[in-house]
């Protein structure tokens, strides 16, 4: 975590130096709004990393509760919150339905996830197509807008969830079992860890947080539509590995993927800043994903070396 940290302000030093307006309280608001999202779609995918699997699935599943959501209350005149807990409740079946494909059925959750996620796109372009979803409730929209000191309510909110994630990871039982199963599943079931149950939580609990991810990127876009959570599965996986959590599964940093959400936001605002094009910043984000494997695969060297 240390390394990303140093990495973030170096970056931050010679942006604010070579990009106009960098700075700037806007632009700050709007890496800490965006930073948000990529916090808790981190951590979505953290939860999962925690078992040694991979959750494809997490943009697709953010889709289908948000467009959920919205639907209910603009077809179905549904009221706001219990609309958004229908919505999270789509999330929690779609994410548990996956955890017990994987548990009980053997085949490489790689596959599993890939699979479902086109299933629920799929599910929800044959369901919402055509509908125009964009009438929100006002009061939901103003979260996108409400600052506390300069500092935006939707970033409040990703640290809310940190903490409660972190919580979790190590303060309780069930954390606790999830890192053993990552670690060594087979040592895991000789201590007597129920492994499929593990894995069955830790996949519910990654799309429920891609679910709140999906509901609360509607207040930036101001409507809920079939694109989002599109561009999710990069930083996903960036965002977490950057802040020192492995891929292998049992060991997380949820403190470290905030700095590598940040991280990441802060070099794509420096871009677009210096008008880099659009296909370059896809590029730079790719070679990101690509050293944050590489970093990854040092961790897990070295670990392997300390034993």
């Amino acid at each position: 975590m240390i390394g990303v940290i140093i990495a973030l302000v170096i970056i931050s030093v010679i942006l604010s130096l070579t990009a106009r307006g960098f700075t700037s309280s806007t632009n700050i608001d709007s890496i800490l709004k965006v930073s948000s999202i990529t916090i808790i779609v981190g951590l979505a995918q953290l939860s999962v990393l925690a078992v040694g699997q991979f959750n494809l699935a997490l943009g697709s599943i953010g889709c289908c509760c948000a467009m959920t959501s919205v639907f209910l209350m603009q077809e179905a005149g549904i009221p706001l919150i219990p609309a958004l807990f229908i919505g999270l409740i789509i999330a929690f079946l779609l994410g548990w339905i996956q955890g017990v494909l994987v548990a009980k059925s053997g085949i490489n959750p790689f596959v599993i996830t890939l699979a479902l996620s086109s299933v629920y796109l799929g599910a929800a372009t044959i369901l919402f197509r055509g509908i125009v979803l964009n009438r929100i409730p006002a009061v939901f929209m103003r979260i996108n807008r409400i600052s506390f000191q300069g500092v935006p309510l939707l970033f409040v909110i990703a640290l809310f969830f940190v903490f409660i994630m972190f919580m979790i990871m190590n303060k309780l039982y069930v954390g606790r079992q999830m890192l053993a199963t990552g670690e060594s599943k087979s040592a895991a079931l000789i201590a007597g860890i129920k492994t499929g149950k593990q894995i069955i939580i830790a996949h519910s609990f990654s799309a429920v947080l891609a679910g709140i991810a999906g509901l609360l990127s509607i207040t930036r876009l101001g409507s809920a539509q079939l694109s989002l959570g599109s561009d999710w599965m990069l930083m996903s996986f960036a965002a977490p590995v950057l802040g020192g959590t492995l891929l292998s599964g049992g060991k997380v940093s949820v403190v470290g993927t905030i700095f590598g959400a940040l991280l990441l936001n802060t070099i794509n605002s420096g871009l677009a800043l210096l008008n880099v094009s659009f296909y370059w910043t896809q590029t730079y984000l790719g070679v990101i994903l690509v050293l944050a494997f590489g970093v990854d695969r040092i961790r897990q060297t070295a670990l392997a070396r300390g034993r």
